[in-house]
């Protein structure tokens, strides 16, 4: 399902837009719902790279007792 958004975007940002539209043979439509699919992919994989970042890590000898594994 889609839906019609109103947004307001600098002339210069739109002039690239229609340029690369143009190129590529797309509407300013597909290309903007691909650069925000893009942009919202990118933060939600940093956030998750965020929240690795905060876990407890295992050292070496732990993880190998973790995993039942010989050192």
């Amino acid at each position: 399902m889609k839906t019609n958004v109103s947004a307001t975007i600098d002339k210069k940002l739109l002039k690239r837009l229609d340029t690369i539209a143009k190129q590529t043979e797309r509407n300013r439509s597909w290309l903007l719902n691909k650069a925000v699919e893009c942009y919202l992919e990118e933060y939600e994989d940093v956030n998750v790279a965020k929240e690795r970042l905060s876990e407890e890590r295992l050292t070496p000898a732990q993880l190998r007792k973790a995993l039942h594994v010989s050192g």
